[in-house]
């Protein structure tokens, strides 16, 4: 009854991969409306600068602009843990009311992991929905947007979702182009070369150094409509040929991006969740409200980032808890030189479990990746007691002592070095329980679980060995008293 409450407790505190870390700095990623200049962008970022300067806690502010025109990210380095009496999470909240009266920027909290991986990897949850058609799957995607900030706990939701990029768009008359000998390649490099200006035509070195050298029309002409249409494109009858004999030109809007997987278009939807919030039930629910998008067939979702990692680590996490078992038992079935007593002494090894989410759950905690590594060395501390108490009771029956004698006998002896042994790591692991400092979430989830398991488990570890002993024991003399019963009655037959 004590193990299978297990699967009930894992339900009730939830799952997730990584705490955040307090690691004294996070950026706010912002995005303008498209059209913003390199000029604006700067007078924006730097105007926020000095509000986030004034928050209590932060020490530093540095805006960067790169990708994109109207993409900044702002680095914030706040003050060391022991000058600042706020942590992470408060001043992000601060942060995060004080770009609510610039809901125009899309302002997002992007936390700094300990496994990293840049921006998209420090978003707990990533959906990417993928499609054949681009504006159709937009409107998925802002649908699933809608529906996921309005769950209580999730914070810092975003879509990577923009079809308002001003943009020009070519309409190649195709017969047109070949009547007149234009190869659409040759429009397409004449464009990008004069319009984008990304193709190197030549370069030239100065002092040991190699420079490369790029042109394009000029900026009034690049805006100007009536002007690209007379620029000029080589055809294969020697002469070139404008751009508007072969092409119309149009003002239109277009995506500042295109994302691609499995050579469909995607688009992702990145949020993270509030402090204390198991992500599993977070990509439940956002699975359940994908699903109910109704997506047409060549459409789908997945999940990826830490919301894959979850799944690939539980897996990972049962393995090792299976094969630290297997391992354990044959260590065992060595030392003591049985097939049965290992068994005996694992007893307490599923009792541990079960207690360790009780600790996570009365602490508030959810099971992730340092609690699960914290299980994982439970197990070898908690099968130590039953290694004392299974050994002596061992070298008392040698001895002569009958089994319900020196099972109580070796429980008396050795109540004491296991009570000892118990409070020195419980008394060891206190401090790193309520310790602070860079990396005290992480050391603290390991501690407080081997300290709930080890010390909740330990009377009922204490009655279940020498039951387990005695029944074992028990049930050997009765099979090996079967079976001799048997050969005699089959002798017998044979005489």
């Amino acid at each position: 009854m004590v193990f299978a409450s297990s699967f009930v407790l894992s339900r009730m505190i939830g799952k997730s991969f990584l705490p955040n870390e307090d690691m004294s700095e996070f950026q706010l990623v912002i995005d303008t409306p498209e059209g913003t200049s390199l000029q604006g962008m700067e007078k924006t970022v730097l105007g926020l600068t000095p509000q986030l300067l004034k928050i209590d806690g932060i020490a530093h502010v540095m805006p960067t602009i790169f990708e994109r025109v109207n993409h900044s990210h702002i680095l914030i380095t706040l003050k060391p843990l022991g000058e600042r009496k706020r942590t992470q999470e408060e001043v992000a909240a601060d942060v995060r009311q004080l770009m609510a009266a610039h809901p125009g920027f899309k302002p997002t909290i992007v936390m700094r992991t300990p496994i990293g991986g840049g921006e998209s990897a420090s978003y707990p949850i990533q959906v990417n929905l993928t499609g054949p058609d681009l504006r159709q799957l937009s409107g998925y995607a802002l649908r699933l947007l809608k529906d996921v900030q309005a769950m209580p706990a999730i914070s810092d939701s975003k879509a990577v979702v923009n079809l308002s990029n001003p943009e020009l768009r070519v309409a190649v008359d195709r017969q047109r182009a070949a009547d007149l000998g234009v190869r659409i390649s040759d429009l397409a490099r004449a464009l990008r070369l004069m319009v984008s200006g990304e193709d190197e035509i030549s370069s030239y070195r100065e002092k040991g150094e190699r420079y490369p050298v790029t042109i394009r029309v000029r900026e009034d002409q690049r805006s100007d409509m009536r002007a690209i249409g007379g620029l000029m494109v080589p055809s294969t009858r020697g002469e070139p040929v404008r751009v508007d004999n072969v092409a119309s030109i149009e003002r239109g809007f277009g995506p500042t991006i295109i994302q691609r997987f499995n050579r469909q278009f995607s688009m992702a939807i990145f949020a993270d969740i509030k402090p204390g919030q198991p992500l599993d039930q977070a990509l439940k629910s956002i699975g359940t409200h994908a699903r109910a998008l109704n997506l047409p067939p060549g459409y789908a979702f997945r999940f990826s980032g830490q919301s894959k990692l979850l799944d690939e680590t539980t897996n990972n996490m049962i393995l090792a808890l299976a094969l630290a078992s297997v391992f354990i038992y044959i260590v065992l079935a060595m030392q003591f030189e049985s097939f049965v007593q290992p068994l005996v002494i694992m007893t307490a090894l599923p009792l541990s479990v079960p207690f360790a989410l009780l600790t996570l759950y009365m602490t508030g905690r959810v099971l992730n990746l340092w609690s699960a590594l914290g299980v994982l060395l439970l197990l070898g501390i908690v099968k130590k007691n039953s290694i004392l108490q299974v050994d002596y009771t061992n070298v008392l029956r040698r001895q002569g002592m009958p089994l319900r004698e020196a099972l109580v006998q070796a429980s008396e002896t050795r109540l004491r070095p296991i009570l000892m042994t118990t409070a020195a790591i419980v008394a060891g692991l206190i401090p790193t329980v309520v310790g602070v400092g860079a990396g005290a979430a992480q050391r603290a989830d390991i501690a407080v679980t081997i300290v709930g398991g080890q010390s909740l488990c330990l009377f009922l570890t204490l009655l279940l060995v020498p039951v387990s002993y005695s029944l074992a024991e028990e049930g050997l003399d009765r099979a090996k008293t079967f079976l001799r019963e048997r050969r005699r009655g089959v002798a017998e037959t044979s005489a």
